[in-house]
Order: C-alpha cells, then structure tokens, then sequence
C-alpha cells in the first residue's frame, strides 16, 4: 500500500506465469513481490512510502518501504489493497473458466482445492498454471 501519494493512483498489475514462478523460485512468493509488481505500475517515485504486507522489504523496492507482519489485519489501507486483490483474481478466475473449462475456475478459483488439484492430474497444467505447482 502506498501512503500518501501526491497524485493517488489506482492500479491493479497481473503477474505473468513467468513472473510468478520466479517469485517462487526466489522464496518471494507473498506480498514483497506483488509490492515490486504496483510500484511499478504506478510510476512511484523516491517520495513515496510503502506499507509491505509480509516481514521483509525487497531489496528492489523503488521507494522507502516499511514490513508489517499481518498488515492487513493492522493497516486498512494493506487490508483494502488485499480485498481489490482478491476480487480482482477472483473476477480473472472466471474469465479464464471460459477459456479452460476442463480446470472449473468458476468454482474453486485457481486455489488447490482436491476438484483443482484433480482436474490439473487429469488434463495436465493449462498456460496460465504456474508451473512450481503444475
């Protein structure tokens, strides 16, 4: 979440399969690398300020930055930022349903449940599956 802004921006950044499976290959795989992922969607610039959800601030982080373990439960601004998050995935989910009908998308959301994780074993990993889980 960025505090603070000069000119509020509002930004939601998809990371590309790729993307995310470098994020878990580098042990980034939660907040640090979504946090990277809108300061460079929103052009941030060396004034800005960052609230991190997670225990680390990334080193590539182009603005000041603060780690806050359970930020969304402690920050509305982190909180809020996981709820568009959330919607937003969720929105995505479906629309990939129509393109991947076979994986169910509108039911379980990408996340491993056993019908996901079932349905991966049966048809194999579609192109939008990361493939550290595929």
């Amino acid at each position: 979440a960025v505090i603070n802004p000069p000119k509020p921006k509002e930004c939601i950044k998809e990371a590309s399969v790729d993307r995310m499976g470098c994020y878990v290959i580098c042990g980034a795989n939660d907040e640090k690398g979504k946090a990277i992922e809108a300061a460079d969607a929103a052009d941030i610039a060396d004034s800005y300020y960052a609230l991190i959800d997670g225990n680390r601030v990334p080193k590539e982080m182009p603005c000041e930055a603060e780690p806050m373990v359970k930020g969304d439960s402690r920050e509305y601004c982190i909180g809020a930022a996981s709820l568009i998050a959330k919607v937003t995935r969720d929105r995505l989910m479906h629309a990939y349903d129509e393109l991947y009908p076979e994986y169910n998308l509108k039911q379980h959301k990408g996340y491993p449940t056993a019908a996901h994780m079932s349905a991966v074993y049966k048809h194999g990993a579609s192109p939008i599956h990361r493939r550290t889980f595929a």
